[in-house]
């Protein structure tokens, strides 16, 4: 998202790169648009503000012609930092965001909520997509 800047202490602690207009544009182009129908999951699992997952809802909303609420049913993402989840789920006017780990999902972080981390280990958990 335009504008948005970080110290240079968290950007070395977490990596944290927020990936310009320009590449979510050639990405998007790039990827069958078959993928966004209705229907189709979005996941972005390191989502930082939803520059990718906007323009994957705007897609579905506009190519598609899909219901706000229903097409954002099918928007996932998850991110590390809490001021990333909460502009995300802004930026997208809800959606499916979560405080998360995806490499570890059982890891808890700071200011992850019990719903947050229930559905991290639900959704990222290998074991808990095993058939029983």
């Amino acid at each position: 998202m335009s504008g948005v800047q970080r110290e240079v202490s968290r950007v070395k602690s977490t990596a944290e790169v927020f990936t310009p207009t320009s590449v979510v544009v050639d990405l998007l182009q790039n990827i069958p648009i078959e993928a966004f129908g209705p229907g189709r999951t979005v996941l972005d699992p390191a989502c930082g503000d939803g520059q990718f997952l906007a323009g994957a809802l705007a897609i579905k909303l506009f190519f598609f012609n899909m219901d706000l609420e229903l097409a954002l049913l099918e928007i996932f993402g998850v991110d590390i930092m809490r001021d990333n989840v909460d502009l995300c789920k802004a930026r997208l006017g809800g959606g499916r965001i979560l405080m998360g780990n995806t490499l570890d999902p059982h890891s808890r972080l700071p200011g992850q909520t019990d719903e947050e981390y229930s559905l991290m280990v639900k959704y990222f958990d290998p074991d808990s997509l095993s058939p029983s």
